[in-house]
């Protein structure tokens, strides 16, 4: 995979993820406050390994942690004015994750991943729908024709190729920064990114 320069940061969020979400915007000012430029990439996280597998098949062990991931997701959430609803099910964000490297190339990323990422927080977006997700691209500008071919041509190459360039870095959780070669994993680990990039900028 190439980079746009070497001091280039780059961020690989699971579409699926509160914490991806809730560090997009520190990310984003960090990114705007330091000149360096982050690249985004979409990650699968194995939250069936993480969590306790499906719902019914979850320890109490499991249900408190997560009870605990979504109250500490809201508190977070309210102190950026973003809304967090937990999640039902276990999505599968394959589909979505194709729809995010199409946007990215096609340089309409954000006004895809914002308005997607609001619904989808909100309950109000179904990422395993083809229909939801064409809906979403062409919001933001895109075509369906466009979209279609690159779903049925070239989607599954480009996201196995992400993924297998992710696990070659390192990259295990989302989101995840990596910055020349050094890995950031959480949005809670921004302040010791910009540290390191303020350090090496001198």
């Amino acid at each position: 995979m190439q980079t746009k320069a070497n001091n280039s940061v780059l961020a690989f969020i699971d579409l699926r993820s509160p914490y991806s979400y809730l560090a997009l915007g520190p990310a984003l000012e960090f990114e705007a406050q330091s000149g360096v430029t982050i690249e985004w990439w979409p990650f699968l996280t194995d939250f069936r390994s993480a969590y306790g597998g499906e719902v019914e098949e979850r320890t109490v062990r499991d249900v408190l942690k997560l009870k605990y991931l979504y109250m500490d997701c809201r508190r977070l959430a309210a102190s950026q004015g973003l809304t967090i609803k937990s999640t039902t099910k276990l999505w599968d964000a394959e589909l979505v994750s194709k729809a995010m490297l199409f946007a990215k190339a096609n340089d309409r990323l954000w006004e895809f991943l914002n308005p997607t990422l609001s619904s989808f927080w909100r309950r109000e977006f179904d990422m395993e729908s083809n229909d939801a997700v064409e809906e979403k691209l062409v919001g933001a500008g895109m075509t369906t024709a466009g979209w279609r071919e690159y779903r049925d041509n070239e989607a599954d190459r480009q996201l196995n190729v992400t993924l297998e360039w992710a696990e070659e870095l390192g990259v295990f959780g989302a989101p995840t920064f990596v910055y020349r070669g050094e890995i950031f994993w959480g949005g809670d680990r921004l302040a010791m990114l910009s540290e390191r990039v303020l350090n090496r900028q001198k």
